[in-house]
């Protein structure tokens, strides 16, 4: 669920609202690729388990509001993959959609 202050801000602000939302969002929808790439909830006993978790990397990304810091999940066993960076601009246009629509 997005924070309620989130969409406060961006209501209040919307660049100032996007440099706060985005970070939260795209974290989320890196985590969710890692949980997929993983084939297991974190401290989960599977065997369906590909990999473990190995911390994570700061990872920046130009937006048209600026610079945003993210944490990029790292795994022991294989490089994490995310097809986040090159979708970039259908994702903002998505979460600004979702935005309008709340």
């Amino acid at each position: 669920m997005i924070p309620l202050e989130f969409v406060q801000d961006y209501f209040n602000d919307n660049e100032e609202g996007m440099r706060k939302l985005l970070p939260w969002f795209l974290n989320l929808v890196m985590q969710i690729e890692a949980l997929h790439q993983v084939g297991a909830d974190p401290y989960e006993r599977t065997e369906s388990r590909k990999s473990q978790r190995n911390g994570y990397k700061d990872r920046s990304l130009k937006t048209r509001y600026g610079e945003i810091s993210l944490k990029k999940p790292q795994f022991r066993e294989f490089p994490f993959e995310t097809e986040l960076f090159g979708k970039y601009a259908r994702v903002e246009r998505a979460l600004v959609n979702a935005i309008a629509e709340s």
